[in-house]
């Protein structure tokens, strides 16, 4: 069996990684692993399989405690948004704002998730990717 993603491994392990975390979130995971897909080729029907090598972090938080310690260091980065609603309506259009208010409005769901889309932003902009 040639798995399509390497994320399932760490939710299989979940009661594991939380006995090691002391029974306490939050709590990351890190994983580096090797992901499969098949391609099919036009030229007389050959399968071919690739391999990807893939890294993730998941992050786990209690679902009532999604407060963020460090969340006033990235509050004020901002960001070009493209909400839900803008995406249903007529104008499709992306807008700046903060993180910080983006959060207070709902259109990022909490304070973790904001800490996390800021961190990521600026270090895509660190490495020239803008």
């Amino acid at each position: 069996f040639l798995r399509p993603e390497t994320a399932q491994g760490i939710f299989v392990n979940f009661r594991d990684l939380l006995y090691y975390n002391g029974g306490k979130l939050p709590f990351a995971a890190a994983q580096i692993g090797q992901s499969f897909r098949n391609e099919i080729a036009p030229r007389a029907g050959l399968l071919r399989v690739r391999e990807f090598t893939q890294a993730e972090i998941e992050h786990f938080v209690h679902p009532d405690h999604k407060n963020h310690p460090r969340f006033v260091e990235v509050a004020d980065t901002v960001l070009n948004l493209f909400s839900q609603d803008a995406q249903l309506g007529e104008v499709k259009k992306p807008f700046l704002m903060t993180v910080g208010e983006a959060v207070s409005k709902g259109i990022i769901a909490n304070e973790t998730l904001g800490y996390f889309i800021a961190r990521c932003h600026l270090f895509l902009l660190q490495i020239g990717i803008d």
